[in-house]
């Protein structure tokens, strides 16, 4: 954990003149609330703009008239302005928050950011520009009980894409989608296929492009097709389907061998890994194969709410390695950087149940069972009713 804090931090939620908040208290109360801990900082921040900075707002809320939802949307707004720019904000909209619709409630900060910050205001408009370009791509598969190898062929391995480009960047990408899924009527496969499909598949040649390094010369990466045979999936045997670790879910045969034949795909060797086997190693590091086997036991961050994936975690020994906690399978855990510190430095302690879950207990006492499944709240009568409905 180089270049790590180990101590608390003090975190700027809010706007230019809100208290600092602690980040240890900021990740207990998130998962209080049942929520990430980045759902949690932003609620815990919104709470302390309002409190601090927009108390004319913070007034309407205490009174019952104002709903949270547009209170919690002024503070996003005002976030990134100075005190006097969002103390104007909430004089002017104060006595009528109730009923500002979100395109004035924008129009008002940004006039109140051009009065008060003319150089900060051009700033800001130019970062958001960028921070709100975004590319999100989710693989998934069709809900499916293996009962037969009729109803295997039905199963499809998806791709979801979303996002917000550039204006040019997109125009780029525009014409050469267009482009790629006309020459896809030459051939074969796609000699029948919609408009729509083809404009799929064109994605999809983009990006075989740039991994064979036939894009402007540009070195690429081959193809990775990768099959992971689960020890504890044999009612799969003549479905005709087998589990992907690329996607986490299940394809047809005749799916996997298409994918694997497409020019510029690389085969990698079978690995076996035994998902019950406690592998030991000497010394501290965890080994490749153990870090292998505790990504596809666990595939997140095993801490309450965490969304983190598990091959961007570190490998926490639950007994520490220097109170003779070996480096074994079953003393370690994927624990994000930040949930890392928090057990580490922080009071959160937790105990295996069985392989892949786990029992939590936070600084306060709150309790939570965390498994492949999600994560259960078991703090039961500690919890105070109005934490709960929050």
């Amino acid at each position: 954990m180089d270049g790590d804090r180990f101590g608390d931090r003090m975190l700027p939620l809010a706007g230019p003149g809100a208290p600092l908040v602690s980040e240890a208290a900021a990740v207990e109360f998130a998962a209080v609330l049942g929520r990430s801990t980045q759902a949690g900082k932003r609620f815990l921040g919104d709470a302390v703009e309002l409190r601090y900075r927009l108390k004319h707002v913070w007034a309407r809320i205490l009174d019952g008239s104002l709903l949270a939802w547009r209170a919690r949307r002024i503070a996003d707004l005002t976030r990134n302005v100075d005190a006097d720019a969002a103390a104007w904000v909430d004089q002017q909209i104060g006595p009528y928050a109730h009923q500002v619709g979100v395109r004035q409630l924008e129009r008002m900060i940004t006039q109140a950011a051009a009065l008060f910050e003319p150089d900060v205001a051009a700033a800001v408009a130019e970062s958001d520009a960028v921070e709100h370009r975004s590319v999100t791509i989710t693989t998934t598969d069709l809900p499916f009980t293996p009962t037969g190898a009729e109803q295997g062929q039905a199963v499809l391995a998806l791709g979801y894409l979303d996002g917000v480009l550039d204006a040019a960047d997109a125009l780029d990408l525009e014409q050469a989608v267009a482009a790629i899924a006309h020459g896809l009527l030459d051939q074969d496969d796609y000699a029948d296929a919609s408009l729509d499909v083809r404009r799929a598949a064109a994605l999809g040649v983009l990006g075989r492009a740039y991994n064979s390094g036939s894009l402007d010369g540009v070195p690429g990466v081959a193809r990775v097709v990768e099959l992971v045979v689960h020890t504890d999936t044999r009612d799969l045997a003549g479905t005709g389907l087998v589990r992907l670790e690329n996607t986490r879910g299940l394809v047809a045969l005749e799916r996997l061998e298409q994918w694997a034949t497409t020019p510029g795909t690389v085969i990698k060797p079978v690995v076996v890994v035994d998902l019950a086997e406690d592998i030991e190693a000497t010394g501290y590091t965890p080994t490749a194969r153990q870090r292998r086997q505790a990504e596809l036991i666990h595939a997140k961050c095993s801490f309450p709410y965490c969304e983190a994936r598990a091959e961007h975690c570190d490998l926490d020994h639950r007994v520490a390695y220097a109170d003779g906690g070996p480096t074994s399978s079953r003393n370690l855990t994927p624990l994000c950087r930040r949930h890392h510190r928090m057990k580490t430095h922080h009071g959160w302690r937790y105990h295996r149940t069985r392989t892949g879950a786990y029992r939590w207990r936070g600084p306060h006492g709150y309790k939570y069972l965390v498994s492949p499944a999600g994560t259960i709240d078991v703090s039961n009568d500690l919890v105070p009713p109005l934490v709960r409905a929050a």
